[in-house]
């Protein structure tokens, strides 16, 4: 998927379904999240499942650093080779962390990054916004309607979540 067509679809649902097995995946099917975020599996095995959301006009976000059967060095740089949007994760746990992670990721140049904990994306936007130029997806962590208005009121244009109920365009209700 090209980045511009990751950004319409983002714009159009706020909330991406982060998928970690085959119930969650059929689930995502089923409702209004338009982009879906596959965080486990067998690269093998999950070609019909991009199919069936393709033909939903879904488009599928597959974290290869975490799904078997794919080699893991320097999968960034590989992927933006292939002409593939990329999002590399920033998984925050202190200043140090973020540090070395804005390091990285200024070195890799991905076309997103996505900050985990999400939820933890309002107290450092600022910090972020500053160190890296983004766009920003927030992801774990994310549970509530709340969260989600929290996330993108701090500049985020998504939020990534395995919260059922935020895959349904209710739950702004």
């Amino acid at each position: 998927m090209i980045k511009q067509e990751f950004l319409r679809l983002a714009h159009q649902y706020p909330v991406a379904a982060a998928m970690k097995s085959d119930g969650d995946m059929q689930v995502a099917l089923e409702s209004d999240a338009l982009l879906l975020f596959l965080l486990k599996g067998d690269a093998f095995q999950m070609a019909p499942f991009v199919i069936q959301a393709h033909q939903r006009g879904k488009g599928v976000v597959v974290h290869v650093d975490l799904v078997s059967g794919v080699g893991r060095s320097q999968l960034v740089s590989a992927a933006r080779a292939e002409g593939l949007t990329t999002i590399q994760r920033l998984l925050l746990l202190d200043d140090s962390a973020l540090d070395t992670g804005v390091r990285t990721i200024a070195r890799a140049a991905p076309d997103i990054v996505e900050i985990l904990p999400g939820i933890i994306f309002p107290e450092i936007a600022q910090t972020l916004q500053r160190l890296l130029s983004g766009p920003f997806i927030a992801g774990g962590f994310i549970r509530t309607a709340a969260d989600v208005a929290r996330v993108q009121a701090a500049g985020c244009i998504l939020s990534s979540s395995s919260t059922y109920s935020l895959w349904q365009r209710s739950f702004r209700e």
